[in-house]
């Protein structure tokens, strides 16, 4: 049977053989580092629960899980880390019977000079302009439109007489680490309340309830993923995660399965609660991270960041030493 070439002709009388290399099949073996991001989405996005799915952009993950959802402010966190690399979502909804969190921004004292209130909603920057002449209630009102102008952020506000209720867009514990707070950078930053003004912060708790994952870790199936990010602290969670990633017979460790990958997660707290958990865990598969209680960053979006940057150093070199590397917001 006459063998087909690309280059050479067929009727090719030159004595001795001749040979002809078709790369066109070439790079098919490339390693993909899969990352999968796991979290709660609200019930304006348009993914299916516990089903995982690709993303390509925020814009994307805005529209899969709903803006300001805890599972689109963790791909927020994401790309701000890593831009390059393949990443999934694997959204949950709200825990069933769960709660949100809520909290509230008190004015409890008028500006005698116009300024600018630099307040920060689970981290990120919202600007209020103050005049000179705003009472209580007019900054009340302005704090509350400026964070339902800003829709990425995790909360909703409601002004009343002076005071600023904010609640969690999604249900669930994860939303009682969205700090409220003004000026993180101070004033070598350029950042401090206009002369006069006084907040007070009540910050959000309440948040009730954490999702069952047997549907979703169900769904998950096969599919390769190498870096998860697992922001989920409560034992049922973990042992949950812990278990599919093990090294047992049915665990992506096994030698059945064979799939391996590494757990990230992140834990706010002060340094004797964070070795009292630390004392309590001992897993080969997942990394938490430990912050500091003063970030104003909540610790979903830690996990996220470290992740990510976690996935771009390991793609380059499995070997490579983490503690180095910095985290971007």
């Amino acid at each position: 049977m006459p063998i087909s070439f690309n280059q050479i002709p067929a009727n090719w009388r030159m004595p001795l053989y001749w040979v002809e290399l078709d790369p066109s099949k070439a790079g098919l073996g490339t390693y993909a580092g899969r990352s999968l991001l796991v979290g709660i989405m609200n019930t304006g996005g348009t993914a299916v629960p516990d089903v995982p799915i690709a993303v390509a952009s925020q814009a994307q993950a805005d529209a899969l899980f709903g803006q300001g959802s805890m599972l689109a402010g963790m791909f927020k966190a994401f790309y701000a880390n890593n831009w390059a690399n393949e990443v999934w979502g694997l959204p949950v909804a709200e825990p069933s019977g769960g709660a949100a969190a809520a909290g509230s921004i008190l004015v409890a004292a008028p500006p005698t000079a116009a300024g600018t209130i630099d307040l920060y909603i689970g981290g990120h920057h919202v600007g209020v302009n103050v005049a000179a002449t705003d009472t209580v209630a007019q900054i009340a009102t302005a704090i509350a439109a400026a964070i339902t102008a800003d829709h990425s952020l995790p909360v909703t506000a409601i002004a009343t007489t002076g005071s600023v209720a904010v609640t969690s867009k999604f249900k669930g514990v994860p939303g009682n680490d969205i700090k409220l707070s003004d000026s993180y950078y101070g004033t070598v930053g350029g950042e401090q309340l206009p002369v006069g003004v006084t907040l007070t912060y009540t910050q959000p708790t309440g948040g009730v309830g954490s999702p069952v994952f047997t549907n979703a870790i169900s769904n998950l199936g096969e599919t390769e993923v190498d870096y998860v990010c697992m922001p989920f602290t409560d034992s049922t969670s973990m042992l949950a995660w812990e278990t599919e990633f093990g090294f047992s017979d049915t665990g992506r460790w096994g030698f059945v399965r064979q799939h391996y990958g590494q757990i990230f997660n992140c834990m706010r707290g002060i340094y004797s609660d964070l070795l009292t958990f630390g004392a309590t865990r001992n897993s080969a598969q997942m990394s938490v991270l430990g912050i500091e209680m003063g970030s104003p960053t909540p610790s979903y979006e830690w996990a996220a960041a470290y992740t990510a940057k976690a996935a771009r150093a390991l793609l380059n070199d499995p070997a490579r030493p983490l503690q180095t590397l910095s985290l971007e917001s």
